[in-house]
């Protein structure tokens, strides 16, 4: 599991013709990557307002050596499709929704989504 030290929105942008959020991710372990995640806005099958996830971005750049926050290199690799593996407690797409449900609660994201997005 990702455990999440801080989290804040860099900037809102467009994905593929959807406004998003890119929120800058640091993790809690020392051997975890930072991540770039963007997240949604969706209308969930009960009619409710909803986030999700469309893509996840590893930085494994060391700012050290790497001063220039650049994601044309090969230290920024998309991992949406593998962030999150199975275990004997948890499925990935459950290990997701929990990564998912901890980022939204983190800070104030949720309060800064809902004023962007109008949720």
């Amino acid at each position: 599991m990702y455990y999440i030290k801080d989290a804040k929105i860099r900037r809102f942008t467009e994905l593929d013709g959807v406004r998003c959020a890119e929120v800058e991710v640091r993790p809690g372990a020392a051997d975890d990557p930072e991540l770039l995640v963007y997240i949604t806005a969706t209308n969930q099958q009960d009619g409710l307002e909803g986030y999700d996830m469309v893509r996840i971005i590893r930085n494994d750049a060391d700012l050290a050596l790497d001063w220039y926050d650049n994601n044309l290199h090969s230290a920024f690799e998309e991992v949406t499709d593998k962030a999150f593996t199975e275990s004997t407690h948890i499925t990935a797409g459950e290990e997701r929704e929990k990564f998912k449900r901890e980022l939204l609660s983190y800070g104030e994201l949720s309060t800064e989504f809902a004023k962007e997005f109008g949720v």
